[in-house]
């Protein structure tokens, strides 16, 4: 109990008490890593103690049940890691926000949220923790300025459209028997139309929070305009976590799938994967380019898990953890550097990795587990999905790699740019704005060690694996193996044919913008006519002005006129019984008189 406290409750009280710190920017600096210190012995306290569920009845449903086991602990370990990275990072950069309290305040949200979301046994007290981190994505979005409010605003009517369709979909998993406490999945097969309504629903919302197509549009536009700390720690790490595996509780432990729920997942895994690479190797912001390639990778964590395999599902959970690790580095390394540089674009960027190489290898190790390579998670986790695949869809494979080459391409041309050789003057960095980058590629790089040492956590997930477990299904060389060094290489060799037809590594890819094929596409994604909440903006706008229009302005012209006939008729008629004379005026109030006693004596 003490450690779920240190856990969750200590940051939200933290976050409350926030703006008393505002005027004393240096207690409000260091505020973050000390409460990821206490976080951290919350989960020491944690480690040490037996897998336990607490549960007492609240109100209703509402039963506040928290279960500790061997997954909520790696997960744990993992979101106090990036706690302690944040609350580091913070120290310098917490100045620089153009509103440092509510950053803090909402930093503190959002960790003390995502551990109960971790925690929780219960889908009610979940989608409080879920709420919450809503509001905390909002605040640090908006912590940004002025400038940043726009995107914040439109990050919590997505999320919170998301949010309500997955409400739907939990109301309607309780009717169909499904139990608040995840302890009876519904088998879609045996309701097959509300039971998929119901999965839908909830599996959009999931998906949404991971950042799922079409939810996703946000994204981008937030790494353009909020810290970078508040990005490597919500949209980069936390969110993708909290996302994917509620997801995998969704299709593992609520619903037992069906061909058509798996059907609509791969399509949905595959849209979002396919649809922001092209921005993705165009693109000449560094920040953004990062946020649309943390959006590609959802699509092979939710193809992972629509195969309904334990591969894929282990391998899905892999990817999730390697790649919160290596964006939530990157983006640190990237909100330095730009500190330095004064820019996010591609081109003043070019070669800072070399000048600062702490962060520039940090970078690089980052970069490795973002490719998939040995040995890193993300080797294993693309692994397990394509074993998964080729069980279930083989033909969806052969997309799978395509996205996984794109991706490769677009992360060599940011490595590209980060360690150009050309003369830069070393900028002054403090320990705490280059360490966390150092030490999230470092940790990224060995997530791989990480996770064989974990497989039992990830089986408690996941399910048995049959004969060697899941460890039998990576350590092995084998037709896969092959594909993923096929990967690496037309990737690798994809950025290289792309570099030489220009004259520095942020234009590679820059022919696609010209290109017949794609200048259409690139067009109508820049203008933001295939978002589907700016277009749905504009529609609002046009129904307004026509309401205006023809409808608001046709009331007041008919208003208007009724007003006059009733003048027109009323007034001769008025004027002609106020002559003056005493006795009519006495008369009518004579009758009022009577009229009222003959109501209130009836």
């Amino acid at each position: 109990m003490t450690a779920m406290l240190l856990l969750i409750v200590v940051p939200i009280l933290a976050a409350l008490v926030t703006p008393l710190a505002r005027k004393n920017p240096r207690a409000l600096a260091a505020l973050p890593l000390t409460v990821a210190g206490l976080s951290t012995l919350g989960f020491l306290l944690a480690l040490g103690a037996s897998p336990l569920a607490l549960s007492s009845p609240f109100a209703g449903p509402f039963t506040l049940a928290f279960t500790l086991d061997a997954w909520r602990l790696l997960l744990l370990a993992f979101v106090c890691f990036f706690q302690l990275m944040t609350g580091m990072y913070a120290l310098r950069s917490v100045a620089g926000a153009a509103r440092p309290a509510l950053l803090v305040g909402s930093l503190l949200l959002a960790f003390g949220s995502a551990c109960g979301v971790v925690l929780t046994a219960n889908v009610f007290v979940l989608l409080i923790f879920w709420e919450m981190f809503l509001l905390a994505l909002y605040g640090s979005i908006a912590s940004g300025g002025e400038q940043a409010e726009r995107v914040a605003l439109k990050a919590l009517i997505i999320g919170g459209t998301s949010d309500f369709l997955m409400v739907m979909g939990l109301m309607m998993y309780l009717l169909l028997g499904g139990s608040p406490l995840l302890g009876q999945p519904v088998r879609i097969a045996a309701t097959p139309e509300a039971g998929l309504v119901a999965f839908v629903l909830i599996f959009l919302g999931a998906g949404a929070k991971a950042g799922m197509f079409p939810f996703h549009t946000w994204i981008p536009e937030a790494a353009e305009v909020m810290p970078a700390t508040g990005f490597a720690a919500l949209p980069a790490s936390l969110e993708k976590i909290l996302g994917i595996s509620f997801l995998i509780t969704v299709t593992n432990q609520m619903f037992i799938l069906d061909r058509r729920a798996r059907v609509i997942m791969v399509i949905f895994g595959l849209v979002t994967m396919f649809a922001v690479l092209l921005p993705a190797l165009v693109e000449r912001n560094f920040k953004k380019t990062l946020a649309l390639t943390a959006i590609s990778p959802v699509g092979f964590m939710v193809a992972g898990a629509a195969t309904s395999h334990v591969a894929g599902i282990a391998g899905a959970l892999m990817y999730m953890l390697t790649h919160a690790t290596y964006k939530s580095g990157m983006f640190f390394a990237a909100g330095a550097l730009e500190a330095k540089a004064g820019s996010a674009r591609l081109e003043d960027l070019r070669g800072l990795g070399r000048a600062v190489p702490a962060i520039g290898w940090g970078f690089a190790l980052a970069y490795l587990a973002a490719i998939s390579m040995v040995p890193t998670g993300g080797f294993m986790a693309k692994e397990l999905i394509f074993e998964g695949m080729l069980h279930r869809a083989p033909s969806v494979l052969a997309l799978l790699v395509v996205g996984a080459i794109l991706n490769v391409a677009v992360m060599t041309k940011l490595l590209a740019v980060v360690w150009e050789r050309r003369p830069v003057a070393r900028p002054a960095l403090a320990g705490c704005e280059y360490v966390p980058a150092l030490l999230l590629g470092v940790a990224a790089f060995f997530t791989g060690l990480v996770f064989a040492a974990a497989v039992p956590a990830f089986e408690l997930k996941v399910g048995p694996a049959g004969p060697g477990g899941l460890t039998a299904m990576f350590n092995h060389v084998g037709p896969l193996t092959y594909v993923s060094l096929l990967v690496w290489i037309l990737g690798i060799a994809l950025y290289l044919v792309a570099r030489e037809r220009t004259s520095s590594p942020a234009e590679a890819f820059s022919g696609l913008r010209t290109s017949p094929a794609t200048a259409g596409a690139l067009r109508l994604a820049e203008e933001k006519k295939l978002d589907w909440y700016e277009v749905g903006v504009k529609v609002v706008e046009w129904l307004t002005r026509v309401v205006f229009r023809y409808f608001e302005r046709l009331i007041d012209v008919v208003a208007d006129a009724i007003v006059a006939g009733g003048k027109a008729v009323s007034g001769p008629a008025l004027s002609a019984v106020h002559n003056g004379v005493y006795g009519n005026y006495l008369s009518w109030v004579v009758v009022g008189l009577i009229v009222v006693l003959a109501l209130v004596l009836m």
